[in-house]
């Protein structure tokens, strides 16, 4: 149980440091992932019957986290957040594979979604840093590239 609040002591301050210092991508990045670990917190748990089948409501979380990150990825003017966005999609796909494999080991099914959410966190942290060097190195950084704004 330790390593869950490790795990939860460092997303807080990776997206502290998004929400304080990063633009509006890494600011929208921080929130939906709060608010998905807030999400699946309040989950009940059983551990004798977690993750012996896939898990509906986890699932939901995870698909909600992905299409808020696949916008982020789709808008913003930044590289990480399609990184982001494609390691949270393996995490997405080992539902899948619990539901096609339905005696794949309940640890494993634990385990290898939550293996996923620390690059996803480093990614976070590089993106706030590369947006501040950015912002000092040429003095702007522009957020979104919104693409029906060029549309004559």
């Amino acid at each position: 149980m330790t390593h869950v609040y490790i795990f939860n002591l460092i997303q807080a301050l990776v997206c502290l440091y998004a929400l304080t210092m990063g633009g509006w991508p890494e600011r929208a990045t921080a929130v939906i992932l709060l608010f998905a670990s807030v999400a699946t917190i309040v989950l009940p748990f059983d551990p004798s019957t977690s993750f012996h089948s896939v898990e509906t409501l986890e699932l939901v979380i995870d698909l909600t986290l992905m299409f808020g990150l696949m916008a982020i990825a789709l808008l913003a003017n930044r590289f990480w957040p399609l990184w982001l966005a494609a390691l949270h999609l393996l995490a997405v796909g080992i539902h899948g594979v619990k539901g096609l494999d339905p005696m794949l080991v309940p640890w494993m099914y634990a385990a290898a979604g939550g293996k996923l959410a620390y690059p996803m966190l480093l990614l976070l942290a590089a993106g706030v840093m590369r947006h501040r060097w950015r912002l000092a190195r040429y003095g702007s950084d522009p957020d979104w590239t919104l693409p029906w704004r060029d549309i004559r």
